[in-house]
């Protein structure tokens, strides 16, 4: 039988997932397995590591068994998975305790101090991003404070993709693009050096947190294209075979980018989920605060291929508050629809595709789940009206989340030469509707692939050339991520766009005011 499959690891924040990819046609498949989230406080997100553990492999045998994908046929393993957040292991690579996730808001009120502070700037300095409650860093200090004794017997801070690799391979490492996402790092300097030395820690970032006593925790990180091999044990509990080489991989938002097809930064990816991720590629060199990054100042940024830096513009701001909206909030269509067996998401779509929209709607704030300006600020409708339904209430919601996507835009395109096209990616593009509400809002064309597992398809190309059977990445991607349909704006909606948008910004400044954590 012919050795010619990729498998591809996509741990996200509600879900993981399996993808094998053919090295010669690109079909792909894929299984996916929900992972529930564990609230033990009010603003508190964990997870079991053991159920996560469980649903990935569950994910490796049921995409194994599909239509006689046996073992064998795997080349090599590819990761990647969702940055920030808190995953602490033993020496084994074990749980420490459950990991804590990137929404995770136990850090917000010491994050707003430090930023009172100015110590926001000085970290993104060295570290190119922003400080914000959910990275490692401000987590480690109050997990410090609050279990001192699960630090001490810790052995490392890992990230997400790196703790599953951890149980295929057996090897406790963290990897360079999930590292440098974390604030905890000294990006700079590794950009100075041209990526010839490792990747050193952020030394002010450690004293700032008080994590002094617990930098042994923080290792040396390894390259993407690392390769280990699944153990024995592994390969009893996942069906794979014992010795199959295994990529390190790359954090989500960087696999997003390069599975999308762009190397450079000719065009911005958004990825539109649980969280609004727009990004774009600069040299690391230019990623310095008297260039490109102080005038961006993004919210996150990290290390990608090729000596470059992805700046991202992120918050929990959006897809995720259309499905709250469906199912929670504004429910009663979407319980005819469901009695009557549709898909209740792209009946609503369906349904704001043909709704004449005005300019007195009213307007949604996507922040259920926090906004950029403050992890504690909450969401809500603007502007009701008694002549009000479910149809305006639910549009508000779908323009919302792409006004709010242009927001985070309109920075990066600030700091940039000319406005460039948009990679869109995420649950959006199953929906047209969604795809041309977002080239009419964003006003340039957006492109999206018939490939749904982005991340994935830069997983797998990376593990694809670490075997040889892609000459480099980009060719990789080319094979497994060939198509792309373009919506382009809609120029007589261009006018209705900006004065919404304007409305929005005026709002949405006002909420990034409030006092929310105070």
């Amino acid at each position: 039988m012919n050795r010619n499959l990729l498998l591809a690891i996509d741990a996200g924040g509600s879900l993981v997932k399996a993808t094998t990819f053919d090295v010669v046609t690109g079909r792909s498949s894929t299984v996916s397995r929900s992972v529930p989230l564990i609230r033990p406080a009010p603003g508190q997100t964990e997870r079991d590591l053991d159920v996560l553990w469980e649903a990935t492999t569950a994910c490796v045998r049921g995409v194994l068994a599909e239509q006689a994908r046996g073992p064998e046929r795997i080349l090599a393993v590819g990761f990647t998975g969702h940055g920030n957040g808190l995953y602490l292991v033993d020496r084994h690579g074990l749980p420490a305790r459950a990991a804590v996730m990137a929404a995770d808001t136990r850090a917000a009120s010491a994050v707003r101090h430090w930023a009172a502070d100015g110590l926001d700037a000085e970290l993104q300095a060295r570290s190119w991003n922003g400080l914000w409650a959910g990275q490692p860093g401000p987590i480690l200090s109050a997990i410090a404070k609050a279990e001192p004794d699960v630090l001490e017997r810790a052995h490392a801070v890992v990230s997400c993709k790196d703790y599953l690799r951890g149980r295929l391979t057996g090897l406790v490492e963290t990897e360079l693009s999930d590292a440098s996402a974390g604030g905890l790092y000294d990006n700079t300097a590794w950009a100075a050096g041209h990526g010839t030395e490792p990747l050193g820690l952020n030394e002010r970032a450690i004293e700032a947190f008080g994590l002094s006593r617990f930098r042994h925790l923080l290792r040396t990180p390894i390259a993407s294209d690392r390769v280990g091999e699944v153990s024995a044990a592994a390969a009893r509990e996942t069906g794979l075979l014992a010795g199959t080489p295994v990529v390190a991989g790359m954090v989500d938002n960087a696999a997003l980018h390069h599975g999308s097809g762009v190397f450079d930064g000719s065009e911005i990816c958004v990825g539109a989920g649980t969280w609004s991720v727009n990004q774009v590629l600069v040299p690391a060199a230019e990623a310095t605060m008297d260039s490109i990054l102080g005038a961006i100042r993004p919210s996150a940024a990290n290390i990608a291929l090729g000596e470059m830096a992805l700046l991202c513009e992120a918050s929990p701001t959006s897809a995720s508050n259309f499905d709250w909206a469906l199912n929670r909030a504004v429910t009663g269509t979407t319980n005819v629809d469901r009695a009557d067996g549709l898909d209740i998401y792209a009946a609503r779509l369906e349904r704001e595709g043909a709704r004449a929209q005005r300019q007195d709607d009213p307007m949604f704030l996507p922040f259920l789940d926090g906004s950029r300006a403050d992890a504690g600020a909450r969401g809500a409708w603007v502007g009701l009206s008694s002549s009000n339904g479910e149809g305006e209430l639910l549009g508000a919601v779908v323009e919302g989340i792409c006004l709010e996507h242009r927001r985070h835009i309109e920075r990066l395109q600030a700091a940039l030469p000319t406005r460039l096209p948009v990679r869109l990616s995420g649950g959006a593009t199953k929906s047209p509707v969604w795809c041309q509400r977002f080239a009419d809002v964003l006003g340039v064309p957006v492109q999206i692939s018939p490939v749904s597992e982005l991340g994935s398809v830069a997983a797998a190309a990376i593990a694809g050339v670490s075997v040889d059977a892609f000459a480099d990445v980009a060719s990789g991607v080319r094979t497994l991520n060939p198509y792309w349909r373009v919506f382009d704006p809609d120029p007589g909606r261009a006018d209705f766009i900006a004065a919404r948008y304007a409305r929005y910004c005026e709002v949405a400044e006002l909420f990034d005011r409030l006092p929310w954590g105070e």
